[in-house]
């Protein structure tokens, strides 16, 4: 059992959905706290970020909580997917697919605003990995995330690189019986995931391109 987990991230880049690709089963860390200058909020299109507003009050609570106003979040959106793909090779083939996408949305909640558009995209890059959503955390760190790979059975982690900072030698993981594998990723764009749909004939060759390989420490 291949697990793999990330925050409901806006139109997340490519390697958000080469862990999604991979995995048996995709967490989605709801109750981590909201980041303002982290990606549930913004994302990079064309090398500048595209952001929704949130509604003042919600910036210290956690991802489940924030807030926002529907109308706003979706025209901005729109508006930043027309504004800079409009003209892209695949837009008349993909673009009012997701111009669409966003229109059909309405929540007041970021995650489920979010979760919407990853639901959608999953479909249209033709991934059926299931997604879930464990309950709220109880310790930090790499016990946080051996704590919610312990829900499911997991046999293997498949980790973003960004956690060599507090995985540690993963000891812990492998005392449990669960192999850490850092994603081998190649990132074409650190854009969304709409670049690739927009530039790309076959975005799921995109999104599944591979560097060497990275395995965790006890893998070494």
């Amino acid at each position: 059992m291949i697990v793999a987990c990330h925050q409901p991230d806006l139109l997340p880049y490519s390697g958000f959905w080469y862990k999604m690709a991979k995995a048996d089963i995709f967490d989605l860390k709801v109750f981590d706290q909201f980041q303002g200058r982290g990606y549930q909020r913004r994302v990079r299109m064309r090398g500048k970020w595209a952001s929704v507003p949130v509604q003042d009050g919600t910036w210290l609570e956690p991802i489940v909580n924030v807030r926002i106003n529907p109308d706003d979040a979706r025209n901005a959106l729109i508006n930043n997917l027309v504004g800079r793909y409009t003209g892209a090779r695949f837009w008349n083939q993909r673009g009012h697919l997701l111009v669409d996408m966003v229109s059909d949305i309405n929540t007041d909640r970021l995650w489920q605003f979010n979760l919407e558009l990853i639901l959608k995209v999953r479909e249209l890059l033709g991934i059926s990995t299931p997604l879930a959503i464990s309950p709220p955390l109880t310790a930090r760190g790499a016990d946080g995330v051996l704590s919610m790979l312990q829900r499911y059975d997991t046999t293997t982690y498949l980790s973003g690189t960004g956690a060599r900072a507090y995985m540690g030698d993963c000891r812990q993981f492998r005392e449990a019986g669960i192999e850490v594998v850092f994603s081998s990723h190649l990132a074409v764009t650190g854009d969304s995931i709409v670049s690739v749909l927009m530039d790309y004939e076959n975005p799921m060759e995109v999104v599944l391109a591979e560097c060497e390989a990275e395995r965790g420490p006890e893998s070494a």
